[in-house]
Protein backbone atom coordinates (compact mmCIF):
# COMPACT_ATOMS: atom_id res chain seq x y z
CA UNK A 1 0.00 0.00 0.00
CA UNK A 2 0.78 3.37 -0.56
CA UNK A 3 3.33 5.34 2.04
CA UNK A 4 1.85 8.85 3.94
CA UNK A 5 0.38 9.92 6.87
CA UNK A 6 0.31 6.65 8.25
CA UNK A 7 3.88 6.22 8.73
CA UNK A 8 3.92 8.59 10.87
CA UNK A 9 3.44 8.17 14.95
CA UNK A 10 0.06 9.06 15.80
CA UNK A 11 2.09 11.06 18.31
CA UNK A 12 3.67 12.97 15.87
CA UNK A 13 0.75 14.20 14.38
CA UNK A 14 -0.47 15.32 17.95
CA UNK A 15 2.36 17.28 17.96
CA UNK A 16 2.33 19.15 14.53
CA UNK A 17 -1.46 19.85 15.07
CA UNK A 18 -0.92 21.07 18.52
CA UNK A 19 -3.50 19.40 20.39
CA UNK A 20 -3.84 16.85 22.79
CA UNK A 21 -6.32 13.43 22.49
CA UNK A 22 -10.11 14.17 24.49
CA UNK A 23 -10.13 12.06 26.67
CA UNK A 24 -14.06 12.96 27.45
CA UNK A 25 -14.48 11.19 23.54
CA UNK A 26 -12.55 8.15 24.51
CA UNK A 27 -10.15 9.11 21.48
CA UNK A 28 -7.55 6.60 21.87
CA UNK A 29 -5.39 5.52 18.56
CA UNK A 30 -4.13 2.86 16.83
CA UNK A 31 -0.61 3.21 16.03
CA UNK A 32 0.23 -0.63 14.84
CA UNK A 33 -1.86 -0.55 11.81
CA UNK A 34 0.05 -4.34 10.45
CA UNK A 35 -3.24 -5.49 12.61
CA UNK A 36 -5.60 -4.27 10.00
CA UNK A 37 -4.55 -6.36 7.52
CA UNK A 38 -7.35 -9.21 8.37
CA UNK A 39 -10.04 -6.75 9.37
CA UNK A 40 -9.05 -5.01 5.95
CA UNK A 41 -8.90 -8.87 4.23
CA UNK A 42 -12.58 -9.91 6.17
CA UNK A 43 -13.84 -6.60 4.67
CA UNK A 44 -12.51 -7.32 0.95
CA UNK A 45 -12.13 -3.88 -0.28
CA UNK A 46 -11.93 -3.06 -4.09
CA UNK A 47 -12.58 -0.70 -6.41
CA UNK A 48 -16.58 -0.01 -6.86
CA UNK A 49 -16.71 -0.75 -3.29
CA UNK A 50 -18.21 1.44 -0.59
CA UNK A 51 -16.87 1.75 2.90
CA UNK A 52 -18.45 3.76 5.87
CA UNK A 53 -15.45 4.70 8.35
CA UNK A 54 -16.84 5.79 12.09
CA UNK A 55 -14.43 8.31 13.68
CA UNK A 56 -11.83 8.81 10.93
CA UNK A 57 -9.72 10.14 13.53
CA UNK A 58 -6.24 11.43 12.50
CA UNK A 59 -6.67 9.47 9.56
CA UNK A 60 -4.30 7.14 9.82
CA UNK A 61 -6.53 4.45 9.48
CA UNK A 62 -8.21 6.03 6.63
CA UNK A 63 -5.42 6.29 4.51
CA UNK A 64 -4.49 3.06 5.10
CA UNK A 65 -8.29 1.98 3.84
CA UNK A 66 -8.34 4.24 0.72
CA UNK A 67 -5.58 3.05 -1.49
CA UNK A 68 -7.42 -0.41 -1.90
CA UNK A 69 -9.98 1.43 -4.41
CA UNK A 70 -12.97 1.64 -2.55
CA UNK A 71 -14.94 4.61 -2.04
CA UNK A 72 -14.70 6.12 1.77
CA UNK A 73 -17.02 7.96 3.34
CA UNK A 74 -15.51 8.88 6.93
CA UNK A 75 -17.39 10.41 9.37
CA UNK A 76 -15.26 12.42 12.21
CA UNK A 77 -16.79 14.86 14.85
CA UNK A 78 -13.82 16.05 16.11
CA UNK A 79 -12.92 19.24 13.73
CA UNK A 80 -9.49 19.60 15.28
CA UNK A 81 -8.23 16.91 12.44
CA UNK A 82 -9.72 18.84 9.80
CA UNK A 83 -6.00 19.89 8.60
CA UNK A 84 -4.66 16.89 8.02
CA UNK A 85 -7.75 14.66 6.85
CA UNK A 86 -8.42 17.52 4.14
CA UNK A 87 -4.61 16.35 3.29
CA UNK A 88 -6.11 13.07 2.58
CA UNK A 89 -9.08 13.94 1.08
CA UNK A 90 -7.06 16.22 -1.57
CA UNK A 91 -4.64 12.96 -1.94
CA UNK A 92 -7.13 10.38 -2.61
CA UNK A 93 -10.59 11.35 -4.88
CA UNK A 94 -12.29 7.99 -3.41
CA UNK A 95 -12.35 9.58 -0.10
CA UNK A 96 -14.71 11.98 1.79
CA UNK A 97 -14.84 13.36 5.00
CA UNK A 98 -18.22 14.02 7.00
CA UNK A 99 -17.12 16.44 10.07
CA UNK A 100 -20.72 15.38 12.10
CA UNK A 101 -21.81 12.98 15.13
CA UNK A 102 -21.76 9.30 13.34
CA UNK A 103 -25.06 8.81 15.83
CA UNK A 104 -26.90 11.58 14.55
CA UNK A 105 -27.14 10.24 11.28
CA UNK A 106 -28.96 7.55 8.80
CA UNK A 107 -26.07 5.83 7.43
CA UNK A 108 -28.24 4.02 5.03
CA UNK A 109 -29.27 7.17 3.37
CA UNK A 110 -25.83 8.47 3.27
CA UNK A 111 -25.37 5.86 0.25
CA UNK A 112 -28.64 6.32 -1.01
CA UNK A 113 -29.65 2.73 -0.31
CA UNK A 114 -26.76 0.96 -1.72
CA UNK A 115 -24.93 -1.76 0.23
CA UNK A 116 -21.71 -0.33 1.89
CA UNK A 117 -19.10 -2.16 4.52
CA UNK A 118 -18.40 -0.64 8.01
CA UNK A 119 -14.99 -0.18 9.73
CA UNK A 120 -14.82 1.42 13.17
CA UNK A 121 -12.18 1.99 16.20
CA UNK A 122 -15.15 2.19 18.83
CA UNK A 123 -15.14 4.37 22.05
CA UNK A 124 -16.39 2.50 24.90
CA UNK A 125 -18.79 5.37 25.82
CA UNK A 126 -20.54 4.77 22.33
CA UNK A 127 -20.35 1.23 21.94
CA UNK A 128 -23.83 0.38 23.04
CA UNK A 129 -25.50 2.80 20.93
CA UNK A 130 -23.15 2.19 17.69
CA UNK A 131 -23.74 -1.59 18.11
CA UNK A 132 -27.71 -0.69 18.36
CA UNK A 133 -27.55 1.24 15.21
CA UNK A 134 -25.54 -1.13 13.53
CA UNK A 135 -27.67 -3.95 14.86
CA UNK A 136 -31.22 -2.63 14.90
CA UNK A 137 -31.88 0.37 12.68
CA UNK A 138 -29.61 0.27 9.78
CA UNK A 139 -30.20 -1.91 7.54
CA UNK A 140 -28.20 -1.92 4.13
CA UNK A 141 -24.60 -2.92 6.15
CA UNK A 142 -22.80 -6.03 4.63
CA UNK A 143 -20.03 -6.87 6.80
CA UNK A 144 -18.34 -5.19 9.63
CA UNK A 145 -15.27 -5.28 11.21
CA UNK A 146 -15.41 -3.30 14.31
CA UNK A 147 -12.44 -2.87 17.35
CA UNK A 148 -13.94 -3.09 20.70
CA UNK A 149 -12.58 -2.99 24.32
CA UNK A 150 -11.87 -6.81 24.77
CA UNK A 151 -14.41 -7.74 27.29
CA UNK A 152 -17.53 -6.21 25.30
CA UNK A 153 -16.54 -8.03 22.04
CA UNK A 154 -16.05 -11.54 23.95
CA UNK A 155 -19.66 -10.84 25.65
CA UNK A 156 -21.12 -10.30 21.83
CA UNK A 157 -19.23 -13.67 20.95
CA UNK A 158 -20.03 -15.70 23.89
CA UNK A 159 -22.36 -18.87 23.45
CA UNK A 160 -25.25 -20.16 25.75
CA UNK A 161 -23.72 -21.17 29.53
CA UNK A 162 -21.12 -18.91 29.78
CA UNK A 163 -21.20 -16.26 32.21
CA UNK A 164 -20.87 -13.00 30.33
CA UNK A 165 -23.59 -14.37 27.42
CA UNK A 166 -26.26 -11.74 27.50
CA UNK A 167 -28.98 -10.51 25.63
CA UNK A 168 -26.53 -8.48 23.43
CA UNK A 169 -25.34 -11.45 22.94
CA UNK A 170 -28.41 -13.44 21.48
CA UNK A 171 -29.19 -9.87 19.68
CA UNK A 172 -26.49 -9.79 17.56
CA UNK A 173 -26.23 -13.82 16.79
CA UNK A 174 -29.59 -13.19 15.32
CA UNK A 175 -28.79 -10.45 13.40
CA UNK A 176 -25.04 -11.48 11.83
CA UNK A 177 -22.62 -13.77 11.96
CA UNK A 178 -19.77 -12.90 13.95
CA UNK A 179 -16.25 -14.07 14.35
CA UNK A 180 -13.37 -12.94 16.15
CA UNK A 181 -10.63 -10.84 14.81
CA UNK A 182 -6.82 -10.28 15.79
CA UNK A 183 -6.45 -8.96 19.60
CA UNK A 184 -5.51 -5.64 20.29
CA UNK A 185 -3.02 -5.14 23.26
CA UNK A 186 -3.64 -1.59 24.76
CA UNK A 187 0.25 -0.67 23.76
CA UNK A 188 -0.77 -0.42 20.52
CA UNK A 189 -2.81 2.89 20.88
CA UNK A 190 -1.87 6.24 21.46
CA UNK A 191 -2.47 6.94 23.92
CA UNK A 192 -3.00 3.94 25.73
CA UNK A 193 -6.29 2.62 26.98
CA UNK A 194 -6.53 0.61 30.29
CA UNK A 195 -8.08 -2.70 28.80
CA UNK A 196 -7.05 -4.60 25.59
CA UNK A 197 -9.53 -4.61 22.75
CA UNK A 198 -10.71 -7.13 19.96
CA UNK A 199 -11.66 -7.13 16.38
CA UNK A 200 -14.96 -8.23 16.20
CA UNK A 201 -16.35 -9.23 12.65
CA UNK A 202 -19.66 -9.01 11.60
CA UNK A 203 -21.74 -10.44 8.42
CA UNK A 204 -25.18 -9.28 8.07
CA UNK A 205 -27.84 -11.99 7.78
CA UNK A 206 -29.87 -11.60 4.95
CA UNK A 207 -32.75 -13.20 6.60
CA UNK A 208 -32.37 -14.59 9.94
CA UNK A 209 -31.56 -18.53 10.91
CA UNK A 210 -34.66 -19.25 12.57
CA UNK A 211 -38.00 -17.76 12.46
CA UNK A 212 -39.36 -15.32 14.54
CA UNK A 213 -43.02 -14.05 14.49
CA UNK A 214 -42.63 -10.16 14.97
CA UNK A 215 -39.17 -8.86 15.23
CA UNK A 216 -39.56 -6.05 18.06
CA UNK A 217 -41.38 -8.53 20.10
CA UNK A 218 -38.13 -11.14 19.90
CA UNK A 219 -36.54 -8.37 20.96
CA UNK A 220 -38.62 -7.27 23.90
CA UNK A 221 -38.77 -11.17 25.21
CA UNK A 222 -34.81 -11.32 24.99
CA UNK A 223 -33.93 -8.39 27.32
CA UNK A 224 -36.68 -9.23 29.68
CA UNK A 225 -35.73 -12.66 30.31
CA UNK A 226 -32.46 -11.39 31.17
CA UNK A 227 -33.42 -8.86 33.20
CA UNK A 228 -32.62 -10.94 35.98
CA UNK A 229 -30.23 -13.08 35.32
CA UNK A 230 -30.65 -15.69 39.12
CA UNK A 231 -34.16 -15.53 38.12
CA UNK A 232 -36.07 -18.89 35.77
CA UNK A 233 -37.48 -17.81 32.80
CA UNK A 234 -40.98 -17.94 34.12
CA UNK A 235 -40.22 -15.63 36.88
CA UNK A 236 -38.74 -13.39 34.09
CA UNK A 237 -41.72 -14.24 31.83
CA UNK A 238 -44.41 -13.29 34.36
CA UNK A 239 -42.36 -10.17 35.59
CA UNK A 240 -42.55 -9.38 31.58
CA UNK A 241 -46.07 -10.30 30.70
CA UNK A 242 -48.05 -10.58 34.02
CA UNK A 243 -51.28 -11.24 32.38
CA UNK A 244 -49.51 -15.27 31.33
CA UNK A 245 -51.48 -17.83 33.50
CA UNK A 246 -50.14 -21.07 34.67
CA UNK A 247 -52.02 -22.77 31.90
CA UNK A 248 -50.15 -20.84 29.11
CA UNK A 249 -47.11 -21.06 30.52
CA UNK A 250 -47.33 -24.90 30.47
CA UNK A 251 -48.52 -24.89 27.09
CA UNK A 252 -45.63 -23.08 26.01
CA UNK A 253 -43.01 -25.44 27.83
CA UNK A 254 -44.73 -28.02 26.44
CA UNK A 255 -45.31 -26.91 22.42
CA UNK A 256 -41.34 -25.69 22.80
CA UNK A 257 -39.51 -28.14 24.82
CA UNK A 258 -37.96 -25.36 26.59
CA UNK A 259 -38.17 -25.94 30.41
CA UNK A 260 -38.99 -22.32 32.00
CA UNK A 261 -36.92 -23.56 35.13
CA UNK A 262 -34.13 -22.67 32.80
CA UNK A 263 -32.10 -19.52 33.58
CA UNK A 264 -32.25 -17.07 30.58
CA UNK A 265 -28.48 -17.45 30.14
CA UNK A 266 -29.12 -21.23 29.09
CA UNK A 267 -31.07 -20.74 25.91
CA UNK A 268 -29.52 -20.83 22.40
CA UNK A 269 -30.42 -18.46 20.06
CA UNK A 270 -33.23 -21.09 18.68
CA UNK A 271 -34.62 -21.33 21.51
CA UNK A 272 -35.33 -17.86 22.24
CA UNK A 273 -36.71 -18.10 18.51
CA UNK A 274 -39.00 -20.95 19.31
CA UNK A 275 -40.19 -19.29 22.62
CA UNK A 276 -40.80 -16.14 21.05
CA UNK A 277 -43.11 -18.15 18.35
CA UNK A 278 -45.16 -19.76 21.14
CA UNK A 279 -45.80 -16.74 22.75
CA UNK A 280 -46.49 -14.96 20.42
CA UNK A 281 -49.10 -17.49 19.07
CA UNK A 282 -50.67 -17.56 22.36
CA UNK A 283 -51.51 -13.59 22.48
CA UNK A 284 -51.42 -12.87 18.94
CA UNK A 285 -54.33 -10.23 18.92
CA UNK A 286 -53.95 -9.17 22.43
CA UNK A 287 -52.48 -6.39 24.14
CA UNK A 288 -49.34 -7.30 26.34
Amino acid sequence: MDSGLSDFHPLHIFKSLKIKPKKSWGQSFLQNLSLLDQPLSFLGLKPGGRVLEIGAGIGNVTERIAPYGAKVLAIEIDRRFTPILTMIEKKYPNVQILYQDALSLTWDELWQGESYDLFGNVPYYITGPILEKILLKEKNWQKAALLLQEEVAERILSPPGSKSYSSLSVIAQFKARLSRGPRVPKGCFFPPPKVDSLFLFLERKATPDFYVSEENFFLRLVRGAFRERRKTLRNNLLRLFPSLSPDILNSIEESTGVSLSRRPETLSLKEYCLLENALFGAFYGKSL
